[in-house]
């Protein structure tokens, strides 16, 4: 008889050892299902955003309107003057070959107070030497002979007639003497009259061709 019921008793323990699981189990292992990547949960983007090329800012093209820059100015050196010449100042522009080459070589030369070959204007000064006309040639001003009102000399100062006083001392150096009429000579000077003081460079213009 006890061996019936114990064999009922285990019977009935194993049935409800199987019974269907309770409502809301189902949560339960649904949450130890994996869930899906972060990458898998974004949605894809367009092949098309991605491959399109950043656009290039391109400077606009110099117009062909635009003015060309202005060329530089010629440079025509001038020398520095101080003082005066029977009292108003003297200030060359150029130098000028105002005559042909003479026996001994020297050439008349005319320093004026404007910068082509036209003849002083009423009033304006003008100082004339004679000087060797050779590339890299020397003169000594205080030995030339001084122009005088009454007969030509070597050097002299002249505004409205020729000067008295302009007693010069100093050098002048030919640094290039070209034969063509439409070259341009350069030569330096330093000279002293009194007060007055002439030095630097100077164009010298051909304007008598020195044959």
């Amino acid at each position: 008889m006890r061996v019936v019921l114990a064999v009922s008793m285990f019977l009935l323990f194993g049935c409800g050892g199987a019974q269907k699981p309770a409502e809301g189990s189902t949560s339960d292992t649904a949450a130890l299902e994996p869930r899906a990547s972060p990458a898998e949960d974004t949605p894809p983007t367009s092949a098309s955003s991605e491959s399109k090329p950043a656009t290039a800012h391109v400077a606009p093209a110099a117009s062909s309107d635009a003015p060309a820059p202005a060329a530089p100015a010629a440079f025509h050196p001038a020398p520095g003057a101080t003082g005066t010449i029977d009292g108003k100042p003297f200030e060359p522009k150029i130098a000028r070959v105002s005559g042909p080459v003479q026996k001994d070589g020297r050439v008349l030369v005319t320093l004026v107070e404007h910068s082509d070959c036209t003849p002083p204007a009423a009033g304006e000064g003008s100082l004339t030497l004679l000087v060797t006309w050779k590339d890299g040639y020397k003169t000594d001003l205080g030995s030339l002979k001084r122009s005088k009102k009454k007969g030509s000399g070597e050097i002299g100062f002249s505004r409205t007639a020729t000067s008295a006083t302009f007693k010069p001392t100093g050098t002048v150096t030919v640094v290039t003497a070209p034969a063509d009429p439409s070259a341009t000579g350069k030569m330096k000077i330093d000279m002293v009259s009194g007060d007055y003081m002439l030095t630097g460079d100077l164009d010298v213009k051909v304007c008598f061709p020195p044959k």
